[in-house]
């Protein structure tokens, strides 16, 4: 697969603000979780990267599965017919962690740390939801089961991130490469971020990975910019996807 596939994003090197500011965000402070998962906010250090601008869709899968034969578990029971008209530019469900990373391996590609995710959504300005601080509306994102199902990737420009980014928040969880654990209530890698403590470590292959965004589903609370949560490497889900960066 062609790089020039993906509308990329640089983001420019330099610090941002990760993490939740519990004296800021009352959302945040009112929930037993963030207080847990989400301190301390802290300065994080990420040198340049170009992200996806959308989350990869179903199109784009289409040509991973055309051009790899991959044993996709749900390729029958989903596209027993093939895809459904109207659905390509919506974002791939039903993909496991390993299937996110074959995808990446064969379009030479790789999945956002959950640093780089968080600033891609958020920017430099310790902002709450990636368009701004303001709480979430149906023109800006898809949540709360208000449409019922995953969208196109291009539905929400007013709900765009700092950086110009779609869908950071609602929509789908989007995996990243980051370890979370094997403690659902405690990641086993806590804050302060720091890249080369082992939390990147690609290798093992059941533990549980960090995911981002929220999704269609979900309630106002959880597609928070700084809001994170964990998944099995092995699960899939109607409202599980995810976005690449560049090598």
């Amino acid at each position: 697969m062609l790089l020039d596939s993906f509308e990329w994003v640089i983001i420019p090197a330099g610090l941002f603000w990760m993490g939740t500011d519990l004296e800021v965000d009352k959302v945040a402070a009112a929930a037993d979780w963030a207080k847990q998962v989400e301190l301390p906010q802290h300065e994080v250090y990420l040198p340049s990267y170009q992200i996806s601008r959308f989350t990869v869709t179903n199109a784009q899968w289409t040509q991973f599965l055309a051009h790899t034969n991959y044993p996709w578990a749900d390729r029958d029971k989903l596209w027993e017919h093939g895809l459904l008209k109207g659905q390509e530019n919506h974002p791939i469900t039903w993909v496991t962690w390993h299937d996110a990373v074959a995808f990446c391996s064969w379009a030479g590609v790789r999945l956002p740390t959950e640093a780089e995710w968080e600033k891609a959504a958020r920017g430099i300005d310790k902002r709450l939801y990636p368009w701004g601080n303001h709480a979430p509306t149906s023109q800006l994102a898809n949540y709360g089961k208000q449409v019922g199902n995953t969208t196109a990737v291009d539905t929400y420009p007013q709900g765009k991130s700092y950086y110009g980014l779609f869908d950071m928040a609602g929509n789908t969880w989007e995996w990243t490469s980051t370890i979370w654990g094997t403690d659902t209530h405690n990641p086993e890698f806590s804050y302060p971020y720091q890249a080369d403590d082992g939390r990147e470590n690609m290798d093992n292959s059941d533990i549980l990975r960090v995911v981002r965004s929220g999704g269609w589903k979900y309630t106002p609370d959880l597609i928070r910019c700084a809001y994170r949560d964990w998944n099995k490497p092995h699960f899939r889900g109607s409202g599980l996807s995810f976005r690449v960066v560049a090598l």
